[in-house]
């Protein structure tokens, strides 16, 4: 696109929920790391949370969860927009193995910021 900078992201989170209170965004339960007691392990749902600076004019956004071992895509998003500060929620995220797995975070297909987390399975 034509006059479009890309923005620099200058904060990316996972967490349970994101609400929007009296001029305030709060985010609830971050996390760094998930438990499973069985693989494939199917994650109802979380909220990437991200903070834009430094973009101009409207640009697509989309967000890709990849396994990081081999950048096996494992969960492609389907919701595009162009807002300055996004909360996206993902649903039904399937994670068929215990391994780090990246965020990726993209303006106009072009690449701007990623978070990890790790997968674990959880033994008794």
């Amino acid at each position: 696109m034509a006059g479009v900078v890309i923005p620099v992201a200058k904060a990316l989170y996972l967490c349970e929920e994101v609400d929007t209170e009296g001029g305030l965004t709060n985010l609830y339960g971050l996390f760094k790391q998930l438990r499973a007691s069985a693989f494939p392990y199917v994650r109802d749902e979380f909220v990437v949370f991200a903070q834009l600076l430094g973009g101009l004019g409207e640009m697509t956004v989309h967000l890709d969860v990849r396994r990081a071992a081999d950048g096996r895509l494992v969960h492609p998003s389907l919701r595009r927009t162009q807002l300055v500060q996004i909360s996206v929620r993902l649903e039904g995220v399937l994670f068929d193995q215990p391994s780090v797995y990246l965020v990726e975070l993209y303006c106009d297909n072009v690449w701007v910021a990623d978070v990890s987390f790790e997968v674990l399975e959880d033994r008794p």
